[in-house]
């Protein structure tokens, strides 16, 4: 069995690669993390004249399903010749599921292999003003406060040693709280990048230290998808 991982657009969906297109218009079978989601982006792909319409199985793993629907899935996937695995936007298993499936096929002796596509961590580390060389990818920090400064505390302490920027997820609606856990940790003058869904027709992106990105997210009223880039110097 062949499982290809296939990226696609983060929003806009002009940035679907045209190997993508191929892989997903010829499979049979696809799991995606929410079939309505693939759904309505493949429609607006046939609107466009990109692909015409699917003929294929729809399967979906997220984390809330993934524990309960992976071994039938497993079974299932292991008598096809071919598969592929999508996400809702961007990158399959960078902070979305997939890592199980990926992980126990490797295990039966699948094939695995990637048409890479754009994601929020790369684009908006590229356009944050903020240095590149080195960086770390923190994906979404934990809910609760205590563990939340526990790591935030320890990048720092790595920060003692060498310098590199930080890449987070989260939704804007919890942005003061990740904010105030910054400014607690790393102080007022702490760089950083926030960028608002990216690549689509609402992209926003500010940049400044912490106390001006607080003030910024206070006076408005931010919706969407937000990555935050933090310089640690």
């Amino acid at each position: 069995m062949k499982l290809t991982i296939v990226g696609l657009p983060i929003g806009n969906i002009e940035d679907i690669s045209e190997r993508a297109l191929k892989v997903l218009s010829k499979t049979k079978f696809i799991v995606c993390e929410d079939t309505r989601m693939f759904s309505n982006l493949w429609s607006k792909l046939i609107f466009v004249g990109k692909v015409e319409k699917l003929a294929v199985r729809l399967k979906f793993v997220n984390d809330f399903n993934e524990y309960r629907v992976l071994p039938s899935l497993l079974q299932e996937m292991n008598l096809l010749d071919e598969a592929v695995l999508v996400s809702d936007a961007g990158m399959p298993l960078i902070s979305d599921p997939g890592y199980k499936l990926v992980h126990e096929g490797l295990r039966m002796g699948w094939e695995v292999s990637v048409v890479p596509g754009p994601t929020a961590e790369s684009a908006s580390l590229a356009i944050s003003g903020l240095p590149t060389d080195k960086y770390m990818f923190l994906g979404f920090l934990p809910k609760k406060e205590g563990k939340r400064m526990e790591l935030l505390r320890n990048v720092k302490n790595m920060a003692a040693m060498v310098s590199f920027s930080v890449v987070i997820y989260e939704s804007t609606v919890r942005l003061d709280k990740i904010l105030s856990s910054i400014l607690d940790i790393f102080g007022e003058e702490a760089r950083l990048s926030l960028a608002i869904d990216l690549t689509k027709v609402s992209e926003k992106v500010f940049r400044g230290n912490v106390v001006e990105i607080m003030e910024m997210v206070k006076s408005k009223k931010l919706k969407g998808e937000a990555t935050l880039v933090l310089s640690i110097v």
